[in-house]
């Protein structure tokens, strides 16, 4: 089936340079993953366990380059780190959220802001780039280096509320085809999502079993109607492609490195649990 899905790529519609200037917002409500702690005990094993999930995360999101945290970087010193960002700065968030300062990882000003390493097509050249806003191709580096940016357009956005994570996109990125209000037709925009694309399904494969292995009761995925997105992560080719799948046929230039170098144990004994019950 890989041979086949290499076959799509620069097979989908027009073929244009610097593609990834026709990557647009996305204007209407799209699916959304939804992981719930329902119950007291849950909560309370998260909110007691805060640190040890933030650690694994981090290394989650360092080892896809999807949704990198803003305030912490991976280091010999993280479980140090983590520890002086949850005690030292405070959430803006407090009157509305639990015990648990997770998104203390991306306050910025007064808001939130995500980044995630998207391979963009520039001048008809791949090349990696930490991108806030997808949409006018902007990079984190830019919203340090100007103050008066403040439209926010990520790619991928993780939000916890009292006691669920939401994951929700705000771009086209990752589809294969664009067709939006930038594009007259469908453009191809298989190359560059086939190797962006891959990264994050493998991240919430592996996000959703980390939640469960620190108490997560249930998984719900928000069907809105959108052909691009399933349960599993977004479609390439008709399915649902990980990186491990695809790492080793990628170029050189082309490997997103910390994919190897980064080695994290997922415990999947309560996910796997959760899928047996949900069959029944």
């Amino acid at each position: 089936m890989l041979k086949e899905i290499l076959k799509l790529i620069k097979m989908n519609g027009s073929q244009i340079n610097n593609v990834s200037k026709y990557w647009k917002e996305i204007d209407y409500d799209v699916s959304s993953y939804i992981i719930v702690w329902n119950n007291k005990e849950s909560r309370f094993f998260l909110e007691n366990n805060t640190k040890e999930f933030i650690f694994s995360y981090i290394l989650l999101s360092y080892k896809y380059g999807i949704l990198l945290p803003n305030n912490i970087q991976l280091n010999d010193n993280l479980t140090e780190d983590i520890s002086d960002l949850l005690e030292n700065e405070k959430t803006i968030f407090s009157d509305n959220w639990i015990n648990f300062s997770f998104n203390k990882l991306y306050s910025y000003t007064n808001g939130l802001l995500y980044q995630s390493i998207l391979f963009v097509n520039e001048n008809n050249e791949l090349k990696p780039e930490k991108i806030v806003n997808a949409d006018l191709l902007m990079t984190y580096e830019d919203f340090l280096n100007d103050s008066n940016i403040n439209v926010y357009g990520e790619p991928i956005k993780i939000l916890f509320f009292r006691n669920y994570f939401t994951i929700t996109f705000g771009n086209d990125a990752f589809f294969e085809k664009l067709n939006n209000k930038k594009t007259t037709g469908i453009i191809d925009n298989s190359e560059t999502a086939y190797l962006n694309t891959p990264r994050f399904n493998s991240f919430l494969r592996d996000f959703i079993i980390l939640c469960f292995e620190y108490g997560a009761t249930d998984f719900n995925f928000e069907w809105l109607g959108d052909e691009n997105i399933s349960e599993k992560g977004i479609l390439f080719g008709n399915e649902i492609v990980y990186y491990e799948d695809i790492y080793d046929l990628l170029q050189e230039e082309h490997k997103y490195k910390p994919f190897e170098e980064i080695q994290i144990e997922l415990d999947d004994t309560n996910y796997k649990k959760w899928l047996v019950t949900k069959e029944k």
